[in-house]
């Protein structure tokens, strides 16, 4: 992890200067309005598993420098763990997280039913990418904050591009055996729809194949390409964003796979509690998690941008360039537990 915090605390300082330059005077009305609501609230805090723990106070420095007097607490873990907080804080009435980011749309839905969510459309969304605009709910309860295309990764000293595996089935190969990483769908909401599109597409022998070569299971996605970064696996299921930030400003020996039978695709969503103790500053950060600074950000990341006229990083391909599968919102829900309940009997945890 030396690399990753070498680089967010060389990044940081950058955009800190350049927020804190734009600062109050770009303000539209409607933003001043929401900055001086939450410096009277004085804070927000943001449950989130969409990204890694550096990455997240980056983003929450971008947005304390732009907003001064507010402050921004970053409280992450992996998908099912910070869903799971968040619905006991719902069973006791003590809500303290006042937005919630995830790479589990399902997650979203199920809170909406429930009436946890608040509705609200920041003025951001005006420019968005249209596609990603687009796989946010209807009716303004989340937005779209992210995407992650789930992808393999490989360590390009122990492993050769041609050697590498070209398709998910290729992991169950016996030459892997002791050498793959994935994550546990009962952790991690992207490793879950993962589990949930395998299935969907092979069956459960899938997963019976590749525990014959006995994975290292980790909680979280990134768990795998932590152990690919640093060689103690070969393979693993990972994120692309990791992957090319590693290779490409760091210097890691981590490759890609773009699978022939589809990248996973899940959309990472936002959204503001009904009952958040910050209601306006969390107003004010949903918004401004769709601005200029956090496309930067994103876009010097190796990570899609989520406003329109951003460009990608050198070298990163567009997502209409590779083959991507996604998983409806509503089949995710209905097929989640039962998948994690046979990955805990073919896997044994």
């Amino acid at each position: 992890m030396k690399h990753a915090i070498t680089y967010v605390a060389g990044l940081v300082p950058a955009f800190l200067l350049a927020a804190g330059l734009a600062g109050a005077a770009d303000m539209t009305a409607g933003e001043r309005q929401l900055y001086d609501a939450a410096k009277k609230e004085g804070s927000v805090t943001w449950y989130v598993s969409q990204t890694t723990t550096e990455f997240a106070d980056g983003m929450c420095g971008l947005f304390k420098a732009k907003y001064a007097g507010v402050g921004c607490n970053v409280v992450r873990a992996s998908g099912q763990v910070i869903f799971q907080r968040l619905v006991q804080e719902l069973q006791a009435k003590a809500v303290q997280g006042d937005l919630m980011s995830t790479n589990d749309d399902g997650q979203m839905l199920q809170l909406k039913e429930q009436g946890a969510l608040a509705q609200f459309a920041p003025e951001n969304l005006k420019d968005m990418v249209p596609e990603l605009r687009a796989l946010a709910d209807k009716d303004n309860y989340w937005i779209t904050s992210g995407v992650s295309p789930l992808v393999i990764a490989y360590n390009t000293k122990l492993v050769t591009e041609a050697e590498a595996p070209k398709n998910w089935t290729d992991l169950a190969d016996p030459k892997w055996k002791g050498q793959v990483a994935i994550g546990h769908p009962s952790f991690s909401g992207s490793v879950g729809l993962w589990t949930v599109l395998m299935n969907d597409l092979y069956g459960w022998d899938f997963f019976k194949n590749i525990e014959k070569n006995k994975p290292q299971i980790g909680r979280s996605v990134a768990d795998g390409h932590n152990l690919v970064a640093s060689g103690e696996r070969k393979v693993a299921l990972a994120p692309l964003p990791l992957i090319l930030s590693d290779s490409m400003l760091k210097k890691v020996p981590i490759g890609v796979v773009y699978p022939t039978d589809g990248a996973l695709l899940p959309p990472s969503a936002t959204a503001i509690l009904k009952d958040a103790p910050h209601p306006n500053a969390a107003r004010l950060f949903e918004n401004f998690l769709l601005g200029p600074e956090i496309a930067e950000y994103f876009a010097k990341d190796y990570r899609y941008p989520l406003r329109a006229g951003v460009p990608l990083a050198e070298g990163m391909r567009p997502l209409s360039s590779y083959k991507t599968k996604s998983i409806a919102t509503a089949d995710g829900i209905k097929k989640l537990p039962e998948v994690q309940e046979k990955f805990r009997d073919t896997f044994g945890i």
